[in-house]
C-alpha cells in the first residue's frame, strides 16, 4: 500500500459507493467491510474509513442533525460528491 498518494477517481467513487450501503457509525477501520474495498483499491482501512467521513462532511442527512463528518473533503470528494447527487 502506498502512502501519501492522492486519491484517484475510481478509489473515491468505490468508497462512496460503499458510503451508500453502510451507516455513519459503521465508518471505521475495524468494519469488515471498510478493509475489504481499503484492500480491493490498496489503501489502508484507517484512510478508506477517513475518506467515508470526509463524504460524510458533504452529506445533509448527516449534517442536519449535528454531526459534522471530517472536514477535509477534496475537490474530488465534492466534486463527485455532487455528480451522485445529480445523477
Amino acid at each position: 500500500m502506498s502512502r501519501n498518494r492522492r486519491w484517484t477517481e475510481d478509489e473515491a467513487r468505490r468508497v462512496l459507493e460503499l458510503y451508500g450501503r453502510i451507516q455513519f457509525g459503521q465508518f471505521h477501520q475495524r468494519n469488515p467491510e471498510v478493509i475489504s474495498v481499503a484492500r480491493e483499491i490498496g489503501r489502508t482501512p484507517s484512510s478508506v474509513a477517513m475518506k467515508l467521513c470526509n463524504f460524510a462532511s458533504l452529506d445533509p442527512d448527516i449534517t442536519g442533525t449535528g454531526r459534522i463528518g471530517l472536514t477535509g473533503a477534496s475537490a474530488l470528494d465534492r466534486r463527485i460528491w455532487r455528480e451522485r447527487k445529480a445523477g
